[in-house]
C-alpha cells in the first residue's frame, strides 16, 4: 500500500473543506473564498481592515482580493471607503445587508467545521489545529 505524501493529504483536505463549504454556502450566494473574508473583516474594528491586511493575512496575491472585493461590493456586502489614516488607500466595512445575515453565516462557519471535522474527537481536533500552525510556522 502506497503511503499519500503530506502535502497531497494537505491539499485534498483543503479541496474538500472549500466543496463542502461552498455547498453549505449555496443559498447565500456567496463562496468559501468571500466567506472567509467577510468572517475576518466582522472580527477586526470596524473601518480598520485594508485590502493589504487581507492580502497579507490569507495569503492572497492583489488581483484575487480585488475580485472577492468586488464581487461582495457588488452584492452589497461591504462598501470600501476613504482611510482617514492613509488618503492613498481604502479600509473595507460591512453593510447592514451583511449585519442582517451574519448570524446566520456565523452558524453556518460552525456547522461546516463540524462536518469537516466530525470523524475527530477533540483532542485531534486540538492535536490537528496544533500541528497545522507548527507546519505554517516553516
Amino acid at each position: 500500500m502506497t503511503t499519500i505524501p503530506t502535502s497531497i493529504l494537505i491539499k485534498k483536505a483543503s479541496l474538500e473543506y472549500d466543496k463542502t463549504a461552498n455547498r453549505f454556502l449555496e443559498p447565500y450566494k456567496i463562496s468559501n473564498s468571500q466567506f472567509k473574508l467577510l468572517k475576518y473583516l466582522f472580527r477586526q474594528p470596524e473601518l480598520t481592515v485594508t485590502q493589504r491586511d487581507l492580502e497579507h493575512y490569507f495569503y492572497m496575491t492583489n488581483p484575487t482580493v480585488t475580485g472577492l472585493l468586488q464581487n461582495m461590493e457588488k452584492k452589497d456586502l461591504i462598501v470600501r471607503v476613504k482611510n482617514p489614516n492613509d488618503g492613498r488607500s481604502k479600509v473595507i466595512g460591512l453593510t447592514e445587508k451583511f449585519l442582517a445575515i451574519k448570524e446566520d453565516l456565523l452558524n453556518l462557519g460552525a456547522a461546516i467545521d463540524q462536518t469537516l471535522l466530525k470523524n475527530l474527537n477533540q483532542e485531534e481536533q486540538e492535536q490537528l489545529n496544533h500541528l497545522l500552525s507548527q507546519l505554517l510556522k516553516n
